[in-house]
């Protein structure tokens, strides 16, 4: 039924377009194509949706058995083959990253009402990248005596199950 919905829109998009461009306009079906054009925006509001979905609850609770079933936190606070002093760069250059995230969310969304950081400060995404990526180089590099080859796989599923506990923080 759906597809069935969606292909007739398609077919009166096709029609509305080639008379458009031929300068025959039918006001009937672009009231049509506009209703049909309202409802899927209203379907697919962002604001009706759920923060929790599988996808992140995959993520977190990827996060936590890694962090448990490696013991990330003993290892890293006592393992003594981990290089700390690249720990610690790669640990400043991802708080470089985070803050830079949070002055953007923080600082220009919310209180300065800017929603284009990239016209307003071109350089910060950039550093934003560049801080992340040397710093999980950093990271990887301390923790691989330990790991070995699963290391960027820790890393990053830990990574992600940060990243997606972030979105669940109300704004």
């Amino acid at each position: 039924m759906a597809s069935l919905s969606r292909s007739k829109l398609h077919d009166d998009l096709q029609e509305a377009f080639i008379r458009h461009r031929e300068g025959r306009y039918d006001s009937v079906l672009d009231k049509r194509i506009k209703a049909e054009g309202e409802k899927i925006l209203k379907e697919n509001d962002p604001r009706m949706t759920s923060r929790i979905n599988p996808h992140s609850v995959f993520w977190m609770v990827a996060a936590m058995a890694v962090f448990y079933y490696t013991d990330f936190y003993i290892a890293v606070r006592f393992d003594s083959r981990i290089h700390r002093s690249w720990l610690y760069i790669g640990g400043a250059l991802i708080g470089v990253n985070l803050c830079v995230g949070c002055y953007c969310v923080l600082w220009l969304s919310y209180y300065k009402k800017i929603t284009d950081w990239d016209k307003h400060a071109p350089y910060l995404i950039p550093i934003a990248t560049a801080s992340f990526i040397a710093g999980m180089i950093c990271s990887i590099y301390s923790l691989w005596p330990v790991w070995k080859i699963l290391t960027p796989f820790i890393t990053f599923t830990l990574f992600m199950g940060v990243i997606f506990l972030a979105t669940l923080i109300p704004v």
